[in-house]
């Protein structure tokens, strides 16, 4: 019987390194041994996460034990962004459709509820500031107190028929100002797709529905051009771009390439589904464009922590698609951890 030879190509169908390793290794003694095995990050951070729980006690109690959860699948580390107001109470609570899933706080409840989990190295937090509340001593109050990104939302925006180009004005770009002092990232849900997403669960014309009733008249290009304006006058902050702005990743190579401040996560557009593959095509694509723009891309699931016991499917799905891409350990780790940290300054 003729001898079985293996033809190895590490750029397509890479490895995890100890394989390679063994292959010299003691003169190559082991090589061969569990040769199928892939690449695997060291471990995620889950850089998108909403608290929806209580504000009192049992709101570490919630915390940790969604941190158990995904500590389990390799999750070690997690930024949970919560909904803070400063002194603007009245006009910073706001009313549209979020505000019935995430409780607003300030800083003190937050530093009285979470306890020594804002101290625990594992745990980091953001904080979403309303667009109705642009002052920068907020900023410097939640920096002071070790916030570690700052959480902005058009949806709200598009609900009350608030400017699209707000974050544009002069209230805004003293806040922007301050951030960058501050050295702190900004996390943005920009854009809301029409359409709705089956795959993921998502309704149609989320958010637009209340807008259009409230007498919007503008659209997502609006909204984009906007913050891709809040990019260029602002080239240190790093602007996270959710759900990964709802483009294309051709526009998104455009815009990797001119933007240098710009990341999105993979919250949502980014999930495989536990019973799912990818078509070669659609695999072979994907792959080409997180292995170029490794360094842009940040691993977040955007679950809910604190209220009911959080979705472990969402989790298992968003991990499903990174590692279904069959991408070398260096791409893995960028994404999966490293990019989030280098800019956490961690």
């Amino acid at each position: 019987m003729s001898k079985i030879f293996y033809e190895r190509n590490e750029e397509r169908y890479p490895h995890a390194p100890d394989v390679l390793e063994r292959l010299t290794a003691e003169k190559g003694f082991a090589g061969g041994w569990a040769m199928h095995q892939k690449p695997v990050p060291k471990y995620y951070f889950d850089a998108h996460l909403h608290y929806d729980g209580k504000l009192d006690q049992s709101m570490a109690e919630g915390l940790r034990s969604a941190m158990t959860v995904w500590d389990k699948h390799d999750v070690h580390r997690v930024m949970v962004l919560f909904n803070v107001y400063g002194h603007k109470r009245g006009i910073a609570i706001p009313e549209y459709a979020l505000d019935e899933w995430f409780p607003w706080l300030t800083v003190e409840d937050l530093q009285e509820f979470a306890g020594d989990l804002l101290v625990d190295d594992r745990f980091f937090w953001a904080a979403w500031i309303d667009h109705r509340e642009p002052t920068p001593e907020l900023i410097h109050h939640v920096a002071d107190a070790g916030v570690n990104c700052i959480k902005l939302h058009n949806a709200p925006v598009i609900e009350t028929n608030a400017p699209y180009d707000l974050w544009l004005g002069e209230d805004w770009e003293k806040v922007f100002k301050v951030i960058s002092e501050r050295k702190l990232p900004v996390i943005i849900h920009v854009t809301q797709r029409l359409s709705s997403s089956i795959y993921t669960g998502g309704g149609r014309n989320t958010y637009w529905t209340k807008g259009w009733e409230n007498g919007v008249t503008y659209g997502n290009e609006d909204l984009l051009q906007a913050f891709l304006t809040c990019c260029k006058r602002h080239p240190k902050i790093p602007f996270i771009g959710a759900h990964q702005l709802h483009l294309g990743w051709d526009r998104l190579d455009e815009l990797f390439t001119e933007y240098h401040n710009l990341y999105v996560d993979t919250t949502v557009g980014c999930m495989l589904r536990l019973y799912d593959d990818f078509y070669p095509l659609d695999q072979e694509y994907l792959r080409q464009v997180f292995i170029k723009w490794s360094d842009r891309i940040i691993f977040g699931t955007d679950t809910y922590w604190g209220g009911q016991e959080p979705n472990e499917s969402v989790l298992l799905q968003h991990m499903r698609f990174i590692t279904s891409l069959d991408l070398p350990a260096d791409v893995l780790d960028r994404v999966c951890y490293d990019n989030i940290e280098r800019i956490l300054n961690i």
